[in-house]
């Protein structure tokens, strides 16, 4: 008799075990059977950007009246992506903490990036070492913030999410990247928007379809 409810036992708990893992399944797969698609990484991607505008494309200047160094963002999903609270860095994904950039909130209308569009950043630190005068903030519905692109001194554009976690960041514009240093005038961006490849653009297109 003992042995025979050894048996019934271990049978029960071999069906609980079994149904627990059936109710695992459906919790994750929406209950469709499997067919919902995994939850994916952001959407959001950097697009194009240049390190040095001398005189050509369209330009955005400074408080001093100087050409200013922009970042261009690009929603490849089908949702709208508001950056508010994210942090924008110079140095890559594995940049220093401290020197993030964090993007105001109050602003939705200009930080809310709609699917498929794109939202240009100007960088508007001042260059004047003797008094520095930068922008930030929006600007007649253009965002600016507070630093600068160096193909000398930075690596990459880097983008994280109000968690400081990594979402995105350009190709390599310095001297030991795949492009070499970024030359004046000139962009570095996706070969299409969104696209994995990038490529050097004589004819930069901020805020228009990379082509």
């Amino acid at each position: 008799m003992k042995k025979i409810k050894f048996v019934l036992g271990s049978l029960a708990v071999v069906a609980m075990l079994a149904t627990v893992s059936c109710n695992k399944d459906e919790d994750t797969d929406g209950g469709d059977g499997g067919n919902t698609p995994p939850t994916t990484e952001s959407e959001l991607v950097v697009n194009e950007l240049m390190t040095k505008v001398v005189s050509q494309g369209i330009v955005y200047t400074d408080a001093e009246g100087k050409y200013s160094d922009w970042v261009e963002l690009y929603n490849n999903g089908d949702a709208e992506i508001n950056i508010a609270g994210y942090f924008v860095g110079d140095d890559g994904k594995d940049g220093d903490v401290a020197d993030y950039y964090e993007i105001p909130t109050g602003h939705d209308a200009i930080t809310t990036i709609a699917a498929k569009g794109r939202l240009v950043v100007v960088f508007g630190a001042s260059s004047d070492a003797a008094g520095t005068i930068d922008m930030e903030g929006v600007v007649n519905d253009t965002l600016f913030i507070p630093m600068s692109l160096s193909a000398k001194k930075d690596i990459a554009v880097a983008i994280f999410d109000t968690d400081k976690a990594f979402v995105t960041e350009s190709a390599d514009f310095s001297a030991t990247g795949d492009f070499g240093k970024l030359e004046d005038d000139k962009s570095l961006g996706r070969v299409a928007d969104g696209a994995d490849t990038w490529q050097v653009w004589d004819v930069p297109t901020p805020g228009a379809e990379n082509k």
